[in-house]
């Protein structure tokens, strides 16, 4: 009788995030351990649930993050767009090279902010830890989500709680917004499944939703949900950001403005053998 392969032990940065939160569990509903590196593993068991081993420290603490890698079998890298984030993910790359983790999957930026570079703040330091992690020769998918439908449409849910208009930072621009359901969808299986997909998925993973809407659309959508007439207005500069974050903000705005954000991929549907969750879905859930 052969013995039974040990699962895998999956290395998470930013399992306590918005995507971590959804990851976490379905890797674990997938028979993998997880190890979430965090810095309030107090607070951090009822981000994460049942299941999932909590390592003490941040991406900041290279000690922290070379002992929360050790026995990792997968590692998945993602941390906030900040100054530091080269540095914090190419700390994560190195250690994990180090650890001989197996396969390691990236949550870099959306394709257009990468391509062409010198357009974005983000997409350049996306890329460079994208280019250090192919030049370990480590088995590893990238993932380039689009505008997420949680972080792009949620604040007009919250706007159709409080009045009759929504609020757009690029005009009439169509995108073709992600679920970040489907995000953690395709990272599972990049994650666990990823070597058999890549020969049919090689290089970057762009993930989209299946249609490009503008805010004309977004609009007719939250008044059938709504009852009410609903117009859109153009958004005003978020305030109480760090001169970093507002510089990449608007770099976002006004590429998207541009429709950089507008081309749909099959990606999605291709991994998961099914069609992305659509803005419809997400705004009928959300208003409904």
């Amino acid at each position: 009788m052969t013995r039974r392969a040990k699962a895998p032990l999956v290395f998470c940065a930013g399992g306590t995030g918005r995507l971590g939160r959804l990851l976490v569990p379905r890797l674990l509903a997938r028979g993998a351990r997880v190890r979430v590196l965090t810095r309030q593993p107090g607070q951090a068991r009822a981000w994460v649930g049942e299941g999932a081993e909590l390592a003490g420290g941040d991406l900041d603490d290279p000690q922290a993050v070379r002992a929360a890698l050790q026995g990792a079998t997968h590692a998945f890298v993602l941390s906030p767009i900040a100054p530091a984030l080269v540095a914090q993910q190419l700390a994560v790359v190195e250690a994990a090279r180090a650890a001989g983790v197996g396969h390691v999957v990236k949550l870099s930026g959306s394709d257009w902010t990468l391509e062409p570079p010198g357009r974005s703040l983000s997409g350049d330091a996306h890329r460079q830890v994208e280019q250090a992690l192919a030049a370990t020769g480590l088995p590893h998918v990238v993932l380039r989500p689009n505008a997420w439908m949680q972080v792009a449409l949620g604040r007009i849910v919250q706007e159709l709680r409080v009045g009759d208009a929504i609020t757009s930072a690029h005009g009439e621009a169509r995108v073709s917004y992600i679920d970040a359901r489907d995000i953690a969808d395709v990272a599972v299986r990049a994650l666990l499944d990823g070597p058999e997909l890549l020969p049919s998925l090689p290089g970057p993973w762009v993930l989209t939703g299946a249609q490009a809407l503008d805010f004309t659309a977004i609009a007719a959508l939250a008044a059938r949900f709504t009852g009410r007439a609903i117009a859109y207005r153009p958004a005003r500069a978020a305030t109480g950001l760090s001169p970093f974050v507002a510089q990449v903000h608007a770099q976002f705005a006004e590429l998207i403005g541009e429709g950089a954000a507008e081309a749909a991929t099959d990606t999605v549907a291709r991994v998961l053998g099914r069609a992305p969750r659509t803005v419809e879905d997400f705004l009928a859930q959300q208003l409904g």
